[in-house]
This record gives structure tokens, sequence and C-alpha cells, in this order.
């Protein structure tokens, strides 16, 4: 029995190694329907999940950090900054992870033009991409291929002092890491289960 704890062990600190040395790869998409057929080729309805900010409740399992600055809900857009001079940045959560994320994205005509916006994976500061003070209303979005998830988005100011950035997120979609099937769970534990009496014998 010490030696089958011991295996176990020994794998789960394998594995655990194996989770820190992760390394995301994405592609970036500029368009909804080019995104939308990458993360749901088979037309799955409750993919992907959409905040459309049309109230202060969010959907299920979302959340926003906003750090050193509140921002607000009105007019169907969640407005805030991002400033590298007062450290202000926000990070948007899905709980249990995500797998896609996307967001339609004004930072052209809230307060005007201002410097950008650098987006990252929050989860180990992963640099995604730039979006330009250009953006007035487009879509931009990630999908992880290979195969891994995340739990937050995080937008911080793109470039330079004495600038801030104002922006609208007009709508934001997530595509939710896929719950494990029973049937696998049932077929992980008879494993286990079998490797266990052998072991005893």
């Amino acid at each position: 029995m010490r030696k089958f704890l011991a295996v176990l062990a020994v794998l789960g600190l394998v594995m655990s190694f194996g989770a820190a040395a992760q390394a995301y790869t994405w592609t970036v998409y500029n368009s909804y329907e080019s995104w939308l057929s990458a993360v749901d080729p088979f037309n799955d309805p409750d993919i992907p999940v959409v905040e459309n900010f049309e109230d202060a409740t969010l959907v299920p399992g979302f959340s926003i950090t906003e750090v050193n600055g509140a921002g607000s809900i009105h007019d169907g857009v969640y407005e805030n900054i991002v400033d590298i001079d007062t450290n202000r940045y926000q990070v948007f959560n899905f709980a249990g992870g995500m797998t896609a994320w996307g967001a339609w994205l004004d930072l052209k005509n809230p307060g005007g033009a201002g410097t950008s916006i650098n987006v990252f994976i929050d989860d180990d500061d992963t640099f995604l991409f730039n979006v330009p003070n250009t953006y007035a209303g487009e879509f931009i979005g990630i999908n992880i291929t290979s195969g891994d998830s995340f739990n937050g988005i995080r937008f911080e100011d793109g470039a330079g002092s004495g600038i801030q950035e104002t922006y609208y997120s007009i709508d934001m979609a997530f595509v939710p890491t896929p719950s494990p099937e029973p049937a696998t769970l049932l077929l992980l534990g008879l494993g286990l289960l079998g490797l266990g009496i052998t072991r005893r014998k």
C-alpha cells in the first residue's frame, strides 16, 4: 500500500510541474463570425456565454475585478479607464475557467482616442495583443488552441505616461471550460480502483 501511495504522490508531483510549465498558444480573431466558427463548430446554443451589459446584474460566473478605480455599466456598455500612471486596470473573470474570450470594444468615442489597451491572460501574465485607440465598436477575440483554459483577461494601459485610455466594452463573450463528462469520471475511477486491487494482490 505504501508503494501505491508513493507512486500516486510522484505522479501528482510530475503533473503539477507540467501544469506550472503551461504555455498557451492561441489565435486572434477580428471577426465575430470567424471566432464563433472556431470556438463552436457544432453550433451549441449555450456557446458562447455573452454579457451584454444591459444592467448591473452580470451573467452567472462572470465578474469584474477593478483595481484603483471603479467603472460603470450604463446605456448597454461597461465603461472604465486603464492608466499606467495610477496602476488602474481591470480583470474580467469567468468562474470555472474559459477556453476563448472576445469583446466588442470602443476606445475612440468615450473621451477621445487615448493610448491603447494591452490585453493579457491574467493567470500568468501572458500578453495576447494590443487594442489600438482607433477601435470604435469592432470585435476582437482569442481562442486557446493548446487545449488549456484560463480564468481571467486583464486590460492594462497600452503605452506611455501622461495619457489614459477610457473605453467602452459593448459586449463580452466567453467559452466556458468544458466540465468532465460523468462517463469519463467513471472510467477514471474504475481504472484507479482496478489499479489499487491489482497492487494489493
